[in-house]
């Protein structure tokens, strides 16, 4: 009997047998095609649940993706700390402009902010509720953002760097904060209808850390929240930007049910590395998505594939010209794939 989308997603996370690979996206999901036709576009997707939810439904409606995902930067858990985040506009998303503790002190009384209150947070659980509504069987993502990385957004990331060797007491104080809000914040995503957690840390490739960096510092508070996150029946997935070869097998050793890699990142080094970890990746989405063709694109899915990815997906967020024609090209390829997997 054929799978559905999400029985299929939440399959492979659990590593149990699948009718086939699926097609999901666990990042960002706007593009300017997609807000063409579905009628919703930043910056209204960032600020307004519903049209949050009907953009994030077109990646499936009209570009085939096997899954939604909500939202479609990467502020709003710095925004429910309070943290200044810069003007929407069609073409950008809100970035953080002022580090939320730019003083040590500032950090003391700061309290864990509450997900189903404060920041754009509640706009991203209204628009899970939305998503759950309407479409019961495809599998609905909630990205949130790292410890690591939102300590780096709360101090800017040039302070937690040098914090790292002047001040690692005062950083990892803030991580463990940081922490305690992701594990609320995926609770809240669950209660509200997600089905899978997408933690996202652009701040612990090897561009950014040394693999002694990375174990001292993400991930341990990496591995809390996915702990957490287990102990409440919620799967995660881990996305680390950039070229992760040097971490992948620390990266396992999270708990987090699903890696996401980058299209620098070998598929079979990448399941060599992550024995026991679903391996979702890795089409670029510049060189590929964004700039190449139908078939290049197929072609490219059927040799993920072969390699023995267990999720077909982007290597990381989609780029805003993406035309929808590749996305399309991605899902039908990978939809013939019919070999069961394990």
């Amino acid at each position: 009997m054929p799978m559905d989308e999400k029985e299929r997603f939440l399959a492979v996370l659990r590593r149990s047998p699948v009718d086939r690979p699926p097609c999901i996206c666990p990042m960002q999901t706007g593009t300017l095609e997609l807000m063409a036709a579905s009628g919703a576009f930043w910056p209204e997707a960032h600020a307004d649940p519903r049209v949050m939810a009907r953009l994030a439904s077109a990646a499936h409606e009209h570009g085939g993706l096997e899954s939604v995902r909500v939202p479609f930067e990467a502020s709003v858990d710095a925004s429910a700390f309070g943290a200044l985040t810069s003007d929407q506009k069609l073409r950008r998303r809100p970035m953080i402009l002022s580090e939320r503790v730019p003083r040590r002190e500032d950090f003391e009384g700061m309290d864990v902010p509450e997900p189903r209150r404060q920041g754009r947070a509640p706009v991203v659980l209204e628009a899970i509720r939305s998503l759950r509504s309407r479409a019961p069987n495809l599998p609905v993502i909630c990205g949130i953002v790292s410890p690591h990385m939102l300590g780096f957004q709360l101090i800017g990331d040039q302070t937690a760097l040098m914090d790292m060797y002047h001040d690692p007491i005062f950083l990892k104080a803030v991580m463990l904060k940081a922490k305690a809000f992701a594990v609320a914040y995926a609770e809240a995503a669950y209660e509200a209808g997600a089905d899978v957690i997408a933690m996202v840390d652009s701040f612990a490739s090897g561009d950014f850390l040394t693999a002694s960096e990375y174990q001292e510092f993400a991930l341990p508070y990496q591995a809390k929240v996915c702990k957490e996150a287990g102990k409440l029946g919620i799967p995660l997935v881990l996305h680390i930007c950039g070229d992760t070869t040097d971490i992948l097998h620390l990266m396992a050793q999270s708990g987090a049910n699903g890696i996401s890699i980058d299209h620098e990142v070998p598929i079979l080094r990448a399941k060599a590395l992550a024995k026991g970890t679903a391996v979702l990746g890795n089409i670029s989405p510049t060189t590929l998505l964004l700039k190449g063709g139908t078939e290049e694109v197929a072609d490219y899915v059927d040799l993920c594939i072969r390699e023995g990815v267990d999720a077909v997906s982007p290597g990381c967020g989609l780029a805003l010209q993406t035309p929808t024609r590749n996305l399309q090209a991605m899902a039908q390829a990978t939809k013939r794939a019919i070999a069961p997997r394990g």
